[in-house]
């Protein structure tokens, strides 16, 4: 079979209730846009997958060219590893690991794409939590595309309107007890719901009805 069923150890990286995850090995055969491979598993079947979670420069962008580039840097002719996730909504993309390094989350710490909210909906709030700060640490590094003046995400240039996934914290003082320990608070958005999961986790609705979690959990027990 093409998807086998994810093992025991990659259960608990399927995202939300009703998700499914499916675990496959493969080559890479081509790059077919700046977030989509052609990929072949080892019983010969070929597919295309789309990053999940990542939005890349579009054709007509000023980007896309090095974006696509750097992706064909970081995985043509490897071996991968492919978890394909199936969201709420039965779309389906796939978390691709060559090595030890997954190629959607590099990408945005290298700056050559976007944070997804909606390719992100099967994401748990520990790993939308993780590339959400690492495309913040871009922003902050201007790495990639960051250093352009008025980078456009992808969506934004189809006319999506989709509203980016921020963690509501900042940065304070170092605590005197730990110079290097930065100490996080948080404040609501004012007009904004924050709703506590079931499993404890606080998070609200964009305009897309995407769930986007907070770190900060007292924000859910804000009246």
């Amino acid at each position: 079979m093409l998807l086998l069923l994810a093992c025991g150890c990659f259960a608990q990286q399927a995202a939300v209730k009703g998700s499914k995850v499916v675990r496959l090995r493969g080559s890479v055969l081509s790059v077919e846009d700046s977030d989509r491979i052609k990929i072949v598993a080892d019983d010969g079947t070929a597919f295309s997958a789309v990053l999940l979670a990542v939005d890349a420069p579009d054709e007509k962008q000023d980007f896309f060219k090095k974006a696509k580039k750097r992706l064909a840097e970081l995985v043509e002719g490897k071996d991968v590893t492919v978890l394909m996730r199936t969201d709420e909504r039965g779309e389906t993309f796939a978390v691709v690991y060559a090595g030890a390094d997954d190629i959607g989350l590099k990408l945005i710490r290298e700056g050559f794409a976007w944070f997804s909210p909606n390719r992100s909906g099967s994401l748990n709030a520990s790993d939308r939590e993780i590339y959400t700060r690492t495309e913040a640490a871009a922003r902050t590094a201007r790495s990639g595309l960051w250093d352009d003046k008025n980078p456009t995400a992808p969506w934004a240039f189809r006319g999506e309107k989709v509203e980016p996934a921020i963690l509501e914290t900042t940065s304070t003082e170092a605590s005197a007890g730990n110079p290097t320990e930065i100490q996080k608070r948080s404040s609501p958005v004012p007009g904004r719901k924050y709703i506590l999961g079931p499993r404890g986790g606080c998070y609200y609705l964009n305009d897309q009805g995407v769930k986007v979690y907070v770190k900060d959990k007292t924000l859910c027990q804000n009246p």
